[in-house]
């Protein structure tokens, strides 16, 4: 019996899908489900997931917002006041920048402030992303986190500055949300 195999990947506007193909030449040897041809492996949003268990980085938030260039997610809607709806325009604590001007911002001179940032705001719109389960591994860092950036005084301007110890804890958080928004802890993350 001979068969023919293959895959098709197509991207559509509402995501990219995979399309397996099982064809017996010789019908009557094969069993029902090698007959029906096609079956679908799997199909993912263009936006990454919203809620399929996985993790994005800094760089996908930043690019798919309502900014573009990228397709927008709509996980960036639960950030912010509903009255208007902020989103991606809420003030980011002290920073005197909207969210997505943070995440636009490079750390100049190793400013912890913007490093942690990046991996905080990746990781609040992750945990909006996903069930609260999986925020499990990365929950105290962003409470933490969450805490320094609440201190009126913990401006950008003001943690530029930090030296040593002080700086290292805005650092070690950053790490252990990128880990998270990586996929090296959590629930892993997006192909």
């Amino acid at each position: 019996m001979q068969k023919l195999n293959f895959l098709i990947s197509i991207i559509l506007a509402f995501g990219l899908c995979f399309l397996g193909c099982q064809n017996s030449i010789n019908p009557s040897e094969s069993s029902e489900s090698e007959q029906s041809g096609m079956e679908i492996l799997t199909c993912l949003p263009p936006n990454g997931g919203n809620g399929d268990g996985c993790t994005l980085t800094p760089g996908y938030w930043k690019t798919h917002s309502d900014y573009g260039p990228a397709p927008y997610d709509e996980t960036w809607a639960e950030i912010g006041g509903e009255i208007p709806p902020c989103e991606e325009n809420t003030p980011f604590f002290n920073s005197g920048k909207s969210y997505y001007q943070v995440l636009w911002t490079p750390p100049k001179k190793g400013n912890a402030y913007y490093i942690l940032a990046h991996a905080y705001i990746a990781a609040e719109l992750n945990r909006l992303n996903l069930s609260e389960a999986d925020f499990t591994d990365a929950e105290e860092a962003f409470d933490q986190a969450t805490g320094l950036f609440e201190v009126e005084a913990n401006t950008p301007g003001v943690i530029v500055k930090l030296k040593g110890k002080d700086r290292e804890v805005w650092i070690d958080l950053a790490e252990i949300l990128d880990n998270y928004n990586n996929g090296i802890i959590g629930p892993g993350h997006c192909p």
